[in-house]
Formats: C-alpha cells, sequence, structure tokens
C-alpha cells in the first residue's frame, strides 16, 4: 500500500514537472543598467504625461476634394470642341470662357426658336381676331377661348427654347458656335474634353473647385462605427488637424466597413488624390497616460514599459487604450512624470532573456 502510495506520487511530480517545462518561464522584471550603459545603448529617455483624449482608431485614408466645393461646367448642345481655353490649375471668374464648341443642334435650336416666334404672331392674330367675333357675338366663345390657349402654348415653347439657348451662353445665334463658360469662380481641376472632340449634350467638359477645401476619406471597422461620430478630432500623421463630419450607416459589400470622411483645413498642404494615415481622437479614461508608441513591449503577451529606476528598468505590465503612429494611451501602475525607455526596447528584450 506504501508502495503504491509513492509510486502515485511520483506521477504527480512528474506531470507536474512536465507542466511547469511547458509554461514560459516568467521574465526578469528588473534591469541594472548604469547610465553610461543606458547611453552606450542609444536608450532614449522619455517622461510619462497624462492626457485627456486617446486614439480610438489609426486608419489609411485618401485625400479627396469636397464634394461641396466641385461643380461641373457641362455642354448644353453636342458638338465638335474648336477650342479649350483653360488648363488646370488655372483660376477663373464666373462667366469666363472655357471651351468653344460647334454645335449643329444649336442652329437647330436656333431655327426651332425662330418658328414658335412665327407661330406666336400667327397665334396671336388669330386669338385676336376670334376674340372680336366673339365679343360681337358673331361666333362662339368657346373659339376665342382655344385661340387664346394656342397662344399660350407657343409661348411656353419660346420659352423652352430660349432657356436652352441661355445655357449656351446667348440668348439666340445663327453662327452654331457657342462658348461654355464658367459657372462660379474658382480654379480649374480637369477638362474633360480635347480640341477635336466630339462631346454630347450636358456632357462633363471642365470641372473645378469653387474654393480650396479638402476631405479624407478613410474605411471604419464595424465594431468602431458605434464609437466614432461626427465632431470627433482627428489628427493627420505628419500633418494638420480635423473633424468627423459624416460615418456611413451601412457597410460595404466587399470591405465590411463603413465610410469615414473628415475635413482638413485648405492650407493644410496636401493634395487631392494622397494617401495619408489619420488617428481618429477621442476623450480618455480618467488616469489615462500618454508614452511613444516605440515604448510598448509586448512580452509574454503581455503588453508593458520599461520604467527607469534607481538600478536601471522595472518591467511594468499596462493596458492599452489607444495607439497612433506617435503615441499610445496607456492605464497601468505607473506615476504621472515618471520616465520610461522609448527606444532600445529590444535589446532591453534581449536582457530579460525573452524571445
Amino acid at each position: 500500500m506504501l508502495r503504491s502510495w509513492i509510486v502515485l506520487g511520483a506521477g504527480f511530480l512528474t506531470a507536474a514537472s512536465a507542466c511547469a517545462a511547458d509554461r514560459p518561464p516568467e521574465p526578469v522584471r528588473d534591469l541594472s543598467l548604469t547610465p553610461a550603459q543606458i547611453e552606450r545603448m542609444d536608450i532614449k529617455i522619455h517622461a510619462v504625461t497624462t492626457t485627456t483624449e486617446q486614439s480610438a482608431a489609426l486608419l489609411p485614408g485618401t485625400v479627396i476634394p469636397a464634394l461641396k466645393a466641385r461643380i461641373v461646367a457641362a455642354a448644353p448642345f453636342g458638338g465638335t470642341i474648336t477650342q479649350v481655353q483653360v488648363l488646370p490649375g488655372q483660376s477663373v471668374k464666373k462667366g469666363d470662357q472655357l471651351a468653344t464648341v460647334s454645335s449643329r443642334e444649336l442652329i437647330e435650336a436656333a431655327s426651332a426658336l425662330a418658328q414658335a416666334e412665327a407661330e406666336l404672331q400667327s397665334a396671336e392674330a388669330m386669338a385676336h381676331r376670334r376674340r372680336f367675333l366673339a365679343d360681337k357675338n358673331i361666333q362662339s366663345p368657346m373659339l376665342a377661348e382655344e385661340s387664346e390657349a394656342q397662344v399660350n402654348k407657343v409661348k411656353a415653347v419660346i420659352t423652352q427654347h430660349k432657356r436652352m439657348l441661355e445655357l449656351a451662353g446667348t440668348a439666340s445665334t445663327t453662327a452654331g458656335t457657342y462658348t461654355i463658360q464658367a459657372p462660379a469662380a474658382g480654379r480649374i481641376v480637369e477638362t474633360s474634353v480635347l480640341p477635336g472632340d466630339k462631346v454630347d449634350a450636358m456632357a462633363p467638359a471642365v470641372t473645378s473647385d469653387t474654393n480650396d477645401e479638402l476631405w479624407v476619406e478613410a474605411q471604419l471597422p464595424v465594431h468602431l462605427v458605434s464609437r466614432v461620430a461626427p465632431g470627433d478630432r482627428v489628427q493627420i500623421s505628419n500633418g494638420p488637424e480635423g473633424k468627423v463630419i459624416s460615418v456611413g450607416g451601412t457597410l460595404d459589400k466587399l470591405t465590411r466597413s463603413a465610410k469615414l470622411v473628415a475635413s482638413i483645413p485648405a492650407d493644410s498642404g496636401l493634395l487631392a488624390g494622397q494617401m495619408v494615415t489619420l488617428s481618429v481622437m477621442q476623450k480618455a479614461e480618467t488616469g489615462s497616460l500618454s508614452v511613444p508608441s516605440s515604448a510598448i513591449a509586448r512580452i509574454n503577451n503581455v503588453e508593458s514599459v520599461f520604467l527607469r529606476s534607481k538600478t536601471g528598468f522595472t518591467l511594468v505590465p499596462v493596458e492599452v487604450a489607444g495607439r497612433s503612429q506617435v503615441s499610445a494611451t496607456v492605464l497601468g501602475a505607473i506615476p504621472a512624470g515618471a520616465e520610461i525607455a522609448a527606444s532600445g526596447i529590444p535589446q532591453l528584450e534581449q536582457m530579460l532573456g525573452v524571445e
């Protein structure tokens, strides 16, 4: 019986030894380093500061023009482009000439206007005669009313033709050539036509921006859609600040993310089409601390920082609440004003003996 208990106890010890062998060794938390060694290893020391905000998301984005500032000058009549008067980047005033079009449709519209004006004279004469006869009780008043209705119909057709011709920048023309004019003052972004090109009626010809406002478009992961709202501040990496103006309410079928749009200042120095990285900033939990992103070390699946001590450094675990390319917001047993290692983290990890 005693022998059985001994064998059983030996088995438990063997199993415990095997579990201990499988378990990774706990890293040493204290490192002794002299100031000379710290300098030789080029370890930068950074002071921990308190913070009231944190990065809720770090997203790649694309700079786009503000949609409300972009306008298109269209060709009101189909035809052939004979001349383009502007180039991308040029500034224009409202009414400036953008492109010249030779158009058979314009000739037809002018002819239709002239025909309608002639029909109006005939219809007015007929209506006047029938009204006179109706007033003399010679003819039925109904015939006079029909003639007067025909006059109104022809007038409506004339108004339509005149409005179409006004789109071409002129009330009437017989030359069959018109000029596309700038609908507002701004800066030319793109010319969609070249001399010799065929252009359809109402097709875009020249695109311009009425101001220099820019937006940034990014894809917001589904788990962050409910956490980000219009008005949240955004920070462009190595760039300006902005604010969220729109968060999409539906997910893209391919990316399974929602569209986020943020506005940035016009004098940001960024260009439409440029790729950027933006951080969505939000209010941080009370007691949050700001540290450099480079100071965060992940050891045995635990995020930590190397806290400066009298003899060197001490490994202290932290909870990362938010992170950008430059800084991270953490919670942990670190006093405000304490100093941590902001560089040389791989060397310190090697000294701890962790992989």
